[in-house]
């Protein structure tokens, strides 16, 4: 409680000292105890919402630059309101803080319910096609993974190989457990880092040019919200110059995951979904079946064993081979590969 009381009075003191021009009627934390606090303030302009950000503040710079182009272009993100001298961010003991409008909506809940998910595709295809051409501050860092991604798989896959290898000299029931499956996942990066160097991916990315689309990184319940107006993006965080599909890899796999099975009709529904807003040509809409293929949910986890130094379970281990194997049977049909 008395943390709580503490966060209060500390989001009533920034309010005040960055914006006195508004007189606060009402405030709570909604989310506290940490460097990610955010508070829901109630102003005699409406209703607004301070977060304080776990980024560095060159980082800060970048992203809140980009949110305000969105919203001065009409994109469907909230609005940065300034401070009393006229800066998009303050800082407060070394983090950044930034006061945004609110947004009322529904959350869409895209995993689960099939209609939030067409609704959250459409929204991020809009919001994909309203980054491009934003030029970041001279004295900013960004997030830049344009051209990237044949030297990240190329990367992941080499400590995949490595950790089999690792795997061998470990008599662990997790060890053993990777190694039995380690040659058909490594297969899998194999193909598809294969298939990216002979895809459309370096063609395209020198057609974007520089300050071309960039991706949330995060794009999911919580970050996206029907409203009257349409799906308004949140939490822009984390946004990083790249093609637009990295976002939607990540929807459709989340997807497939939670119905249990993959589905081809359901997977071509969905890229639908997207291109009926953001079209995308055949060897475009390829980068994302490639991307489907690498196995990026079975890195995901078992990076942790291996380079965080966390205690494998076989049994999550297991569970992240099983979501891999079962997308094969139509990747290898969309793909035509065996």
């Amino acid at each position: 409680m008395d943390e709580m009381i503490k966060d209060l009075e500390l989001g009533m003191q920034l309010m005040a000292e960055n914006y006195p021009h508004l007189q606060i009627t009402g405030i709570e934390v909604l989310q506290g105890g940490g460097i990610k606090t955010v508070w829901k303030v109630e102003t005699s302009a409406g209703t607004v919402c301070l977060k304080r950000i776990r980024k560095s503040l060159p980082i800060v710079k970048f992203t809140t630059a980009a949110q305000a182009f969105l919203s001065a272009k009409g994109a469907l993100v909230a609005d940065i309101i300034p401070t009393k001298d006229n800066e998009l961010y303050f800082v407060h003991e070394g983090y950044a803080l930034v006061l945004y409008s609110w947004i009322e909506g529904t959350d869409l809940d895209m995993e689960e319910n099939q209609e939030h998910l067409d609704a959250g595709l459409k929204g991020l295809a809009q919001f994909h096609k309203d980054t491009v051409g934003f030029v970041p501050p001279a004295d900013c860092e960004t997030y830049n993974r344009m051209g990237v991604w044949p030297d990240h798989l190329e990367k992941m896959l080499a400590e995949l190989k490595e950790w089999k290898t690792e795997s061998e000299k470990q008599n662990s029931d997790f060890h053993q457990a990777y190694l039995s499956m380690a040659d058909e996942i490594i297969d899998m990066a194999e193909q598809a880092v294969q298939l990216l160097k002979s895809s459309c991916y370096s063609e395209w990315i020198e057609e974007i040019g520089d300050y071309g689309y960039m991706c949330h990184q995060d794009y999911g319940k919580g970050n996206a919200l029907q409203t009257d107006k349409g799906v308004y993006v949140l939490d822009l965080d984390n946004l990083a110059y790249d093609i637009p599909l990295r976002d939607v890899r990540k929807l459709i796999f989340k997807r497939m995951a939670e119905l249990g099975y993959w589905d081809l009709d359901e997977v071509e529904r969905l890229i639908g979904c997207y291109e009926s807003v953001l079209p995308l040509t055949q060897d475009q809409r390829k980068i994302i079946y490639i991307d489907l293929l690498f196995p990026h949910k079975f890195y995901g986890y078992v990076k942790k064993p291996f380079k965080k130094g966390e205690i494998g379970e076989e049994k999550k281990l297991l569970k992240s081979y099983r979501v891999e194997a079962d997308k094969m049977p139509v990747l290898r049909k969309l793909l035509n590969i065996n």
